[in-house]
């Protein structure tokens, strides 16, 4: 009966041992400013004066982190959202606008086994956000935002290899209020 319990416990740290570390990662995706035109508007001072040409771009992503267990995980992440887009009218004249947005974050993430290659987890963190918007042509002006606010996510990693994983993640800044879909790379130490 002591070999069976011993050769469950050695089992079982040699499996949580493959899941703990170091790991870095990339990834790609979609990025929605759901406020931009609203924040445009605001800028000049003029209700409806730009619609969006383009409130989503492409959205670029490098993270790292520290798997402290099968249940638990830190990351750093920094996340460029791209540009969002406006052209509109102030008091009869062309305008443009334009906003960019860039973070970096630090996270907890929790995650729960779905088989031996699929996880699933959500995230839970403070990110740095640094934005600018400007408007030119019949209005001019610019703004420069940084402030700290949440990121929520949750994803999906499939381990394709024990090192090389992949990731689906849906992730929101709550009050630039911007939602991205990204596909990521992730490599474990």
């Amino acid at each position: 009966m002591r070999a069976i319990a011993l050769a469950c416990m050695f089992f079982a740290g040699a499996c949580l041992a493959q899941e703990t570390g170091f790991y870095l990662g990339v990834g790609i995706g979609n990025a929605s400013y759901r406020e931009a035109c609203a924040d445009f508007n605001r800028m000049v001072g003029v209700a409806n004066a730009f619609g969006c040409t383009s409130s989503e771009d492409t959205a670029q992503k490098a993270f790292g982190g520290w798997r402290f267990n099968r249940y638990f995980a830190a990351e750093l992440s920094y996340v460029d959202y791209g540009e969002a887009k406006g052209s509109g009218s102030v008091n009869g004249a062309a305008a443009t606008a334009s906003t960019k947005v860039k973070a970096a974050g630090l996270s907890a993430l929790g995650l729960l086994p779905l088989g031996d290659r699929l996880w699933v987890y959500g995230r839970l963190g403070l990110a740095l956000v640094k934005t600018r918007t400007q408007v030119e042509g019949g209005a001019a002006a610019v703004e420069d935002d940084d402030e700290t606010e949440l990121q929520i996510g949750i994803g999906a990693l499939f381990d394709l290899t024990r090192d090389w994983g992949i990731r689906l993640e849906y992730e929101r800044l709550n009050d630039t209020k911007i939602d991205l879909i990204s596909l990521g790379l992730q490599y474990r130490f």
